[in-house]
Protein backbone atom coordinates (compact mmCIF):
# COMPACT_ATOMS: atom_id res chain seq x y z
CA UNK A 1 0.00 0.00 0.00
CA UNK A 2 2.67 2.14 0.96
CA UNK A 3 4.66 1.61 -2.64
CA UNK A 4 1.54 2.50 -4.24
CA UNK A 5 0.41 5.11 -2.95
CA UNK A 6 4.38 6.43 -3.12
CA UNK A 7 4.21 5.69 -6.76
CA UNK A 8 0.74 8.13 -7.58
CA UNK A 9 2.02 10.72 -5.55
CA UNK A 10 5.01 10.80 -7.66
CA UNK A 11 2.94 10.18 -10.70
CA UNK A 12 0.93 13.48 -9.80
CA UNK A 13 3.92 15.58 -8.84
CA UNK A 14 5.23 14.73 -12.26
CA UNK A 15 2.11 15.33 -14.23
CA UNK A 16 1.56 18.84 -12.17
CA UNK A 17 5.14 19.33 -13.33
CA UNK A 18 4.24 18.76 -16.95
CA UNK A 19 1.60 21.07 -16.41
CA UNK A 20 3.71 24.23 -15.31
CA UNK A 21 6.24 23.86 -17.54
CA UNK A 22 3.23 24.00 -20.52
CA UNK A 23 1.08 26.70 -19.57
CA UNK A 24 4.29 28.85 -18.21
CA UNK A 25 7.57 28.05 -20.28
CA UNK A 26 5.41 26.93 -23.48
CA UNK A 27 3.78 30.06 -24.16
CA UNK A 28 7.22 32.07 -23.38
CA UNK A 29 8.33 30.39 -26.05
CA UNK A 30 5.74 30.80 -29.00
CA UNK A 31 6.16 33.94 -31.07
CA UNK A 32 4.07 35.19 -33.16
CA UNK A 33 5.23 37.37 -36.38
CA UNK A 34 3.38 40.19 -37.22
CA UNK A 35 3.37 39.38 -40.60
CA UNK A 36 3.58 35.94 -42.66
CA UNK A 37 4.01 36.81 -46.39
CA UNK A 38 1.41 34.28 -46.98
CA UNK A 39 -2.06 35.13 -48.58
CA UNK A 40 -4.73 36.42 -46.95
CA UNK A 41 -7.34 33.46 -45.87
CA UNK A 42 -9.83 35.68 -45.33
CA UNK A 43 -12.98 35.00 -47.37
CA UNK A 44 -14.32 37.91 -48.47
CA UNK A 45 -10.59 38.47 -49.75
CA UNK A 46 -10.84 35.30 -51.64
CA UNK A 47 -14.21 36.07 -52.86
CA UNK A 48 -13.22 39.31 -54.09
CA UNK A 49 -10.05 38.10 -56.01
CA UNK A 50 -12.25 34.66 -57.65
CA UNK A 51 -14.30 37.94 -59.19
CA UNK A 52 -11.34 39.59 -60.70
CA UNK A 53 -10.57 36.49 -62.11
CA UNK A 54 -13.88 35.95 -63.34
CA UNK A 55 -14.08 39.12 -64.54
CA UNK A 56 -10.77 39.08 -66.30
CA UNK A 57 -11.95 35.45 -68.24
CA UNK A 58 -15.00 36.51 -69.89
CA UNK A 59 -12.88 40.07 -70.68
CA UNK A 60 -10.49 37.45 -72.38
CA UNK A 61 -13.29 35.37 -73.30
CA UNK A 62 -15.15 38.53 -75.02
CA UNK A 63 -12.11 39.70 -76.90
CA UNK A 64 -10.58 36.23 -78.29
CA UNK A 65 -14.45 36.13 -80.07
CA UNK A 66 -13.42 39.50 -81.53
CA UNK A 67 -9.98 38.18 -82.35
CA UNK A 68 -11.48 35.82 -84.70
CA UNK A 69 -13.71 37.47 -86.33
CA UNK A 70 -10.99 39.89 -87.13
CA UNK A 71 -9.25 37.23 -88.33
CA UNK A 72 -11.75 36.34 -90.98
CA UNK A 73 -12.19 39.70 -92.14
CA UNK A 74 -8.37 39.91 -92.86
CA UNK A 75 -6.90 37.82 -95.53
CA UNK A 76 -3.36 39.25 -96.25
CA UNK A 77 0.00 37.64 -95.36
CA UNK A 78 1.66 40.75 -94.00
CA UNK A 79 4.83 39.54 -95.62
CA UNK A 80 8.01 40.96 -94.55
CA UNK A 81 9.91 43.80 -96.45
CA UNK A 82 12.47 43.44 -98.80
CA UNK A 83 14.50 46.41 -97.10
CA UNK A 84 14.62 45.39 -93.28
CA UNK A 85 15.75 48.61 -92.56
CA UNK A 86 11.77 49.69 -93.33
CA UNK A 87 10.15 47.25 -90.78
CA UNK A 88 8.55 48.97 -88.32
CA UNK A 89 7.06 47.15 -85.04
CA UNK A 90 5.51 45.11 -84.32
CA UNK A 91 5.45 43.52 -87.42
CA UNK A 92 2.49 40.76 -87.70
CA UNK A 93 3.35 38.15 -89.89
CA UNK A 94 0.39 35.88 -90.91
CA UNK A 95 0.65 32.82 -93.73
CA UNK A 96 -1.21 30.70 -91.07
CA UNK A 97 -4.04 33.40 -89.55
CA UNK A 98 -3.45 31.10 -86.64
CA UNK A 99 -7.11 30.98 -84.62
CA UNK A 100 -6.94 28.02 -81.88
CA UNK A 101 -6.90 27.94 -78.22
CA UNK A 102 -6.78 25.33 -76.02
CA UNK A 103 -10.04 24.03 -73.83
CA UNK A 104 -10.23 26.25 -70.50
CA UNK A 105 -8.44 24.51 -67.69
CA UNK A 106 -4.84 23.50 -66.44
CA UNK A 107 -2.67 24.07 -69.24
CA UNK A 108 0.54 22.68 -70.26
CA UNK A 109 2.52 24.82 -73.32
CA UNK A 110 5.87 23.96 -74.70
CA UNK A 111 8.19 27.28 -75.44
CA UNK A 112 11.34 26.30 -78.08
CA UNK A 113 13.58 28.96 -77.87
CA UNK A 114 16.48 29.36 -80.81
CA UNK A 115 19.41 31.78 -80.21
CA UNK A 116 20.08 32.40 -84.05
CA UNK A 117 23.04 34.46 -83.64
CA UNK A 118 24.75 37.37 -85.51
CA UNK A 119 26.16 35.80 -88.08
CA UNK A 120 24.76 35.46 -91.40
CA UNK A 121 22.19 32.70 -91.49
CA UNK A 122 21.49 31.27 -94.99
CA UNK A 123 17.83 30.23 -96.10
CA UNK A 124 19.43 26.68 -95.84
CA UNK A 125 20.21 26.82 -92.16
CA UNK A 126 17.37 28.18 -91.13
CA UNK A 127 15.44 25.08 -92.83
CA UNK A 128 17.64 22.62 -91.46
CA UNK A 129 17.52 24.30 -87.26
CA UNK A 130 13.18 25.03 -88.19
CA UNK A 131 13.32 20.83 -89.39
CA UNK A 132 15.06 19.59 -86.70
CA UNK A 133 12.80 20.40 -84.23
CA UNK A 134 9.46 20.40 -85.84
CA UNK A 135 8.77 17.20 -84.13
CA UNK A 136 9.49 18.72 -80.07
CA UNK A 137 5.29 20.35 -81.49
CA UNK A 138 6.03 23.58 -79.67
CA UNK A 139 3.21 25.94 -78.88
CA UNK A 140 5.54 29.19 -79.31
CA UNK A 141 8.85 29.38 -80.81
CA UNK A 142 11.14 32.68 -79.90
CA UNK A 143 14.14 33.53 -82.25
CA UNK A 144 16.76 35.90 -81.23
CA UNK A 145 19.47 36.82 -82.85
CA UNK A 146 20.34 39.41 -85.77
CA UNK A 147 16.77 40.76 -87.24
CA UNK A 148 17.97 39.17 -90.98
CA UNK A 149 18.35 35.73 -89.14
CA UNK A 150 14.86 35.99 -87.00
CA UNK A 151 12.76 36.89 -90.54
CA UNK A 152 14.75 34.13 -91.80
CA UNK A 153 13.89 31.87 -89.18
CA UNK A 154 9.72 32.67 -89.38
CA UNK A 155 9.68 32.24 -93.00
CA UNK A 156 11.31 29.17 -93.07
CA UNK A 157 8.90 28.15 -90.02
CA UNK A 158 5.95 29.33 -91.73
CA UNK A 159 4.14 30.30 -88.79
CA UNK A 160 2.38 32.74 -87.93
CA UNK A 161 4.68 35.53 -86.51
CA UNK A 162 5.16 38.85 -84.42
CA UNK A 163 8.94 40.33 -84.79
CA UNK A 164 9.01 43.25 -82.06
CA UNK A 165 12.06 45.08 -81.30
CA UNK A 166 13.86 42.07 -79.46
CA UNK A 167 13.05 39.15 -80.95
CA UNK A 168 10.72 37.35 -83.04
CA UNK A 169 7.70 35.00 -81.73
CA UNK A 170 6.35 32.17 -84.07
CA UNK A 171 3.08 31.14 -82.41
CA UNK A 172 -0.18 28.57 -82.90
CA UNK A 173 -2.12 30.22 -79.87
CA UNK A 174 -4.12 32.82 -81.40
CA UNK A 175 -2.78 36.09 -80.97
CA UNK A 176 -4.52 38.78 -79.01
CA UNK A 177 -2.23 42.05 -78.80
CA UNK A 178 0.66 42.80 -80.61
CA UNK A 179 3.20 45.55 -79.44
CA UNK A 180 7.00 46.57 -79.76
CA UNK A 181 8.01 45.10 -76.71
CA UNK A 182 5.52 42.37 -75.38
CA UNK A 183 2.72 40.85 -77.13
CA UNK A 184 -0.04 38.77 -75.84
CA UNK A 185 -1.59 35.27 -77.00
CA UNK A 186 -4.94 33.48 -76.16
CA UNK A 187 -3.70 29.93 -74.48
CA UNK A 188 -7.18 29.22 -73.47
CA UNK A 189 -10.62 31.13 -74.42
CA UNK A 190 -10.22 33.01 -71.04
CA UNK A 191 -6.75 33.01 -70.11
CA UNK A 192 -3.81 34.70 -71.73
CA UNK A 193 0.01 35.04 -71.61
CA UNK A 194 2.35 37.79 -72.76
CA UNK A 195 5.87 37.01 -74.26
CA UNK A 196 8.73 39.84 -74.57
CA UNK A 197 11.94 38.84 -76.25
CA UNK A 198 15.32 40.31 -75.88
CA UNK A 199 18.28 40.14 -77.94
CA UNK A 200 21.98 41.44 -77.16
CA UNK A 201 25.34 39.90 -78.77
CA UNK A 202 27.68 38.17 -76.14
CA UNK A 203 31.61 38.53 -76.87
CA UNK A 204 32.33 35.56 -74.80
CA UNK A 205 36.22 34.33 -75.15
CA UNK A 206 37.15 30.85 -76.10
CA UNK A 207 39.89 30.45 -73.85
CA UNK A 208 38.94 30.17 -70.07
CA UNK A 209 42.05 31.97 -69.26
CA UNK A 210 40.13 34.86 -70.18
CA UNK A 211 37.43 34.21 -68.32
CA UNK A 212 37.77 35.88 -65.24
CA UNK A 213 38.38 39.07 -67.33
CA UNK A 214 35.62 38.70 -69.09
CA UNK A 215 33.38 37.95 -66.38
CA UNK A 216 34.64 41.33 -64.14
CA UNK A 217 33.85 43.40 -67.29
CA UNK A 218 30.17 42.08 -66.76
CA UNK A 219 29.47 42.87 -63.18
CA UNK A 220 29.51 46.81 -64.15
CA UNK A 221 27.78 47.17 -67.40
CA UNK A 222 24.44 48.21 -66.92
CA UNK A 223 23.63 49.11 -70.77
CA UNK A 224 21.73 45.62 -70.64
CA UNK A 225 20.45 45.97 -67.26
CA UNK A 226 18.43 49.07 -68.59
CA UNK A 227 17.16 47.25 -71.31
CA UNK A 228 16.04 45.20 -69.59
CA UNK A 229 14.56 46.59 -66.47
CA UNK A 230 12.33 49.03 -69.45
CA UNK A 231 10.88 45.66 -71.13
CA UNK A 232 10.05 43.99 -67.56
CA UNK A 233 8.60 46.90 -66.32
CA UNK A 234 6.60 47.58 -69.37
CA UNK A 235 4.67 44.46 -69.16
CA UNK A 236 1.13 44.59 -67.57
CA UNK A 237 -0.17 40.39 -67.59
CA UNK A 238 0.38 38.77 -64.47
CA UNK A 239 1.30 35.55 -66.23
CA UNK A 240 4.22 36.63 -68.54
CA UNK A 241 7.49 35.48 -70.20
CA UNK A 242 10.62 37.13 -70.58
CA UNK A 243 12.88 35.17 -73.13
CA UNK A 244 16.29 36.60 -73.18
CA UNK A 245 19.57 36.20 -75.12
CA UNK A 246 22.25 37.95 -72.73
CA UNK A 247 25.67 39.37 -72.88
CA UNK A 248 25.72 38.24 -69.60
CA UNK A 249 25.96 34.59 -67.45
CA UNK A 250 23.71 34.21 -64.10
CA UNK A 251 25.07 34.47 -60.73
CA UNK A 252 23.15 31.37 -60.01
CA UNK A 253 25.76 29.65 -62.19
CA UNK A 254 28.93 31.70 -61.32
CA UNK A 255 29.58 29.90 -57.58
CA UNK A 256 33.19 28.55 -55.95
CA UNK A 257 31.78 24.93 -56.66
CA UNK A 258 30.70 23.90 -60.54
CA UNK A 259 32.43 21.91 -63.16
CA UNK A 260 33.67 24.47 -64.79
CA UNK A 261 36.84 25.50 -62.93
CA UNK A 262 37.10 28.90 -64.40
CA UNK A 263 33.98 29.76 -62.52
CA UNK A 264 34.23 32.12 -59.52
CA UNK A 265 31.44 33.79 -57.07
CA UNK A 266 30.46 36.52 -58.90
CA UNK A 267 26.93 38.34 -59.27
CA UNK A 268 25.69 39.97 -62.43
CA UNK A 269 23.50 42.81 -62.72
CA UNK A 270 20.65 41.04 -64.64
CA UNK A 271 20.14 37.74 -63.48
CA UNK A 272 20.44 39.81 -59.94
CA UNK A 273 17.76 42.21 -61.05
CA UNK A 274 15.27 39.55 -62.58
CA UNK A 275 15.84 37.18 -59.43
CA UNK A 276 15.07 39.99 -57.04
CA UNK A 277 11.84 41.68 -59.02
CA UNK A 278 10.59 37.76 -58.60
CA UNK A 279 11.32 36.83 -61.83
CA UNK A 280 11.70 32.93 -62.12
CA UNK A 281 14.54 30.85 -64.22
CA UNK A 282 12.91 28.37 -65.43
CA UNK A 283 16.08 26.28 -65.72
CA UNK A 284 16.72 26.86 -62.63
CA UNK A 285 13.67 26.37 -61.09
CA UNK A 286 13.33 22.72 -62.54
CA UNK A 287 16.84 21.86 -62.55
CA UNK A 288 19.69 20.72 -59.34
CA UNK A 289 22.35 24.16 -58.54
CA UNK A 290 25.30 24.94 -60.94
CA UNK A 291 27.37 22.59 -58.68
CA UNK A 292 26.20 19.66 -60.81
CA UNK A 293 23.99 21.21 -63.37
CA UNK A 294 25.53 23.62 -65.64
CA UNK A 295 22.60 24.10 -68.42
CA UNK A 296 25.26 25.18 -71.32
CA UNK A 297 23.16 27.01 -74.27
CA UNK A 298 26.46 28.83 -75.71
CA UNK A 299 29.96 26.79 -76.32
CA UNK A 300 32.94 28.70 -77.54
CA UNK A 301 36.08 27.21 -77.16
CA UNK A 302 37.21 25.29 -73.56
CA UNK A 303 34.20 27.79 -72.48
CA UNK A 304 30.37 26.43 -71.89
CA UNK A 305 27.81 28.94 -70.63
CA UNK A 306 24.21 29.39 -70.13
CA UNK A 307 23.39 32.78 -71.76
CA UNK A 308 19.91 32.24 -72.87
CA UNK A 309 17.28 31.88 -70.26
CA UNK A 310 13.33 32.04 -69.96
CA UNK A 311 12.04 33.73 -66.91
CA UNK A 312 8.28 33.73 -66.33
CA UNK A 313 5.74 35.48 -63.26
CA UNK A 314 2.57 33.92 -62.61
CA UNK A 315 3.28 30.49 -64.34
CA UNK A 316 4.89 27.44 -62.96
CA UNK A 317 7.93 25.28 -64.66
CA UNK A 318 7.35 21.68 -65.64
CA UNK A 319 10.11 21.09 -67.08
CA UNK A 320 13.33 23.05 -68.83
CA UNK A 321 16.25 20.95 -71.07
CA UNK A 322 19.11 22.92 -73.85
CA UNK A 323 20.41 20.41 -76.41
CA UNK A 324 22.19 20.84 -79.69
CA UNK A 325 20.51 21.59 -83.02
CA UNK A 326 22.15 20.71 -86.17
CA UNK A 327 22.70 24.26 -88.41
CA UNK A 328 22.41 26.04 -85.18
CA UNK A 329 25.05 23.71 -82.63
CA UNK A 330 27.50 22.95 -85.45
CA UNK A 331 27.88 26.22 -86.57
CA UNK A 332 27.61 28.76 -83.42
CA UNK A 333 28.02 26.88 -80.68
CA UNK A 334 24.42 28.33 -79.71
CA UNK A 335 21.76 25.35 -78.24
CA UNK A 336 18.18 25.38 -78.34
CA UNK A 337 16.07 25.76 -75.43
CA UNK A 338 12.66 24.06 -74.82
CA UNK A 339 10.43 24.86 -71.44
CA UNK A 340 7.19 23.15 -70.61
CA UNK A 341 5.46 25.35 -68.74
CA UNK A 342 2.11 25.12 -66.58
CA UNK A 343 -0.69 27.97 -66.67
CA UNK A 344 -2.92 28.00 -63.89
Amino acid sequence: MIKRALVILFSILLLSSCAVYTSRKGYQRISIPETTGYPSTKYAVILQENQNKSEEAIENSQKEAEHRAALRRKAEVNEYPEDLSTLSYPHVYTPQRTNSTAPDGITVIKVLMLPLGYEPMTEADAERILGANRDMLPDFVILTGSLENQVAGAKAAGWDAITMEGGTVLHRPLLKTAGAESSSFFITTTKDIEIAPLSFANNMPADESQAESWALSLTNDEEELNAVKATAEAMTDKEKILALSSSQPSGEDWIEFTPFRYRSDLEFPVSTYLEENEWLDTYRASHFTAETDGGTTRKNGSMYERLDFVYTQGLIPVSVISYPVMGLTDRTGAFAILAEILVP
